[in-house]
């Protein structure tokens, strides 16, 4: 079953240049291509909308090409499937991780491991990079070792680098503890083994947690 929109009996009457009686004549003797002329616009209009998303997908496909994914391979294709947003855009945010300073195949390395970090906006991104490199004061190379970082989401970045460097600075956090480590584990486990290790951590946890929820 499909669904198609038609244009009006006046309509097709002016375009074929005939009248009612002529308009049922031709109903009669070929009604099936009547129809064509009559769907013609939606026709032209879903072509249109194809059109588009060929283009839209063939620079995407050079965009990865360019980031040295291998043509029509499994990992392109699941990289196409991951992508949201134009060609243009998934550069631009490309360009800014470049910009900041990371080398270019280690970017490429980045996004073949996680595609969705050109997922988001560069200022997203740039809040991440900040937390990592003024909050945690990390180099942002750290982000080689543990790339999805830059997809999870900043309040939970915010919440545990803060609650980290607190502990860190009263002694009873190791220095330079992994993103992984700080990032990955369940908030249960992590109360358990960062919050509850000092006898003031859970109130500056539930302070953390306020305190993002009212800013």
């Amino acid at each position: 079953m499909f669904s198609c929109s038609l244009k009006g009996p006046k309509t097709v009457c002016k375009e074929l240049k005939v009248g009612k009686d002529g308009l049922r004549q031709i109903i009669k003797e070929d009604s099936l291509n009547l129809f064509s002329l009559a769907s013609k616009s939606k026709v032209k209009g879903n072509e249109l909308v194809g059109s588009q998303d060929r283009r839209k997908h063939m620079e995407k496909t050079a965009f990865l090409l360019r980031l040295r994914y291998v043509e029509n391979s499994d990992e392109m294709m699941k990289a196409l499937k991951q992508f949201r947003g134009r060609a243009d855009q998934l550069q631009e945010r490309f360009d800014y991780l470049v910009q900041a300073g990371l080398d270019f195949n280690v970017v490429s390395s980045i996004i073949k491991q996680v595609p969705m970090v050109l997922n988001q906006s560069k200022e997203v991104v740039g809040k991440k990079i900040d937390c990592l490199t003024n909050c945690l004061e990390y180099p942002l190379e750290s982000v080689v070792a543990f790339p999805a970082y830059l997809c999870y989401d900043l309040e939970r970045i915010n919440h545990r680098f803060s609650m980290y460097v607190w502990l860190r600075e009263r002694g009873v956090a190791k220095p330079m503890l992994s993103l992984s480590t700080l990032l990955a584990c369940s908030d249960a486990r992590f109360v358990k083994y960062f919050v509850n290790v000092h006898p003031e951590g859970s109130a500056m946890w539930e302070s953390l947690k306020k305190s993002s929820t009212t800013s």
